[in-house]
């Protein structure tokens, strides 16, 4: 199946088309599972592919299999991105397909790497006290850890793994993320480059990273910020949502360009799926 790109902790927002659109992860389709159950799931991720969310999860929660459910949090996600304000609900969605698919197939990263984006967007709802007394840190930090345990060089689970670091470090300052939860600004960049190095072509990767160190310190990452979207800027989309994640990127570069700080932080605050 293609090794498509998808966001990991940010979602994005198209201001031309007042589209938000959040993210899909590549699906692997393990040799245990039968040629009717793995051409479902590949049918489900076609119809994902090309923008039908819907009909991909109805088609992945059809097939009854890890793979398939995988395919349904993925569009899933993907939907809840759409709207126009957070959605609480959508996330308990994706949640729910991605505990089921992990119930049936536990041998790939797909669902745990999902299940912790649906809990990092629930924290930005509830916000960080509330995420924190839910266990939020340590229950996403164990989803990616289990995806990373199965498939150690998957740039999606590396992603989120800098992701969750930088968050941690972001809400909690560096002192109480080090201590309370060992999230470090260090290990985030370093599982951040990890990803580009495994899958280099893979433009949300890179957009996630400039989501994450824009809104830790955008002074800081200034430079990192700009070299991600110009390669961006000249990677070839594999997938609708892709699609739409260039011209957000491009919409990000132009405002950085134009020296605009404040509608590119909002934007940036908006992506993340935080509250108005």
């Amino acid at each position: 199946m293609p090794n498509s790109t998808s966001p990991l902790w940010g979602g994005t927002h198209f201001a031309l088309r007042k589209v938000r659109v959040g993210g899909v992860f590549a699906i692997l389709l393990p040799a245990m599972f039968s040629t009717a159950h793995a051409q479902d799931s590949t049918a489900a991720f076609e119809r994902y592919r090309m923008g039908d969310y819907e009909g991909a999860i109805a088609t992945g929660e059809a097939a009854k299999t890890g793979p398939g459910l995988a395919v349904a949090a993925r569009a899933a996600f993907a939907e809840s991105q759409l709207r126009d304000l957070p959605c609480l609900p959508c996330l308990k969605r994706v949640e729910e397909f991605a505990r089921r698919s992990i119930m049936l197939d536990m041998s790939h990263p797909d669902a745990y790497v999902y299940l912790a984006a649906a809990m990092g967007y629930e924290a930005r709802i509830t916000g960080y006290v509330q995420a924190t007394i839910n266990k939020y840190p340590e229950l996403t930090k164990q989803a990616i850890d289990h995806a990373l345990s199965v498939a150690p060089n998957d740039s999606w689970s590396l992603a989120a793994l800098g992701g969750w670091h930088f968050e941690l470090v972001r809400n909690a300052g560096s002192l109480l993320a080090r201590t309370l939860f060992g999230a470090r600004i260090g290990a985030g960049e370093d599982a951040f480059r990890r990803a580009f190095a495994a899958d280099p072509g893979n433009l949300v990767v890179r957009l996630q990273y400039v989501l994450a160190t824009a809104a830790y310190d955008l002074n800081r990452y200034r430079p990192q910020i700009i070299e991600q979207l110009a390669a961006i800027a000249t990677t070839q989309p594999r997938t609708a949502y892709e699609e739409v994640m260039k011209q957000r990127a491009d919409e990000l570069q132009q405002l950085l360009t134009a020296g605009k700080r404040a509608e590119f932080l909002a934007l940036i605050h908006l992506d993340q799926g935080y509250r108005a």
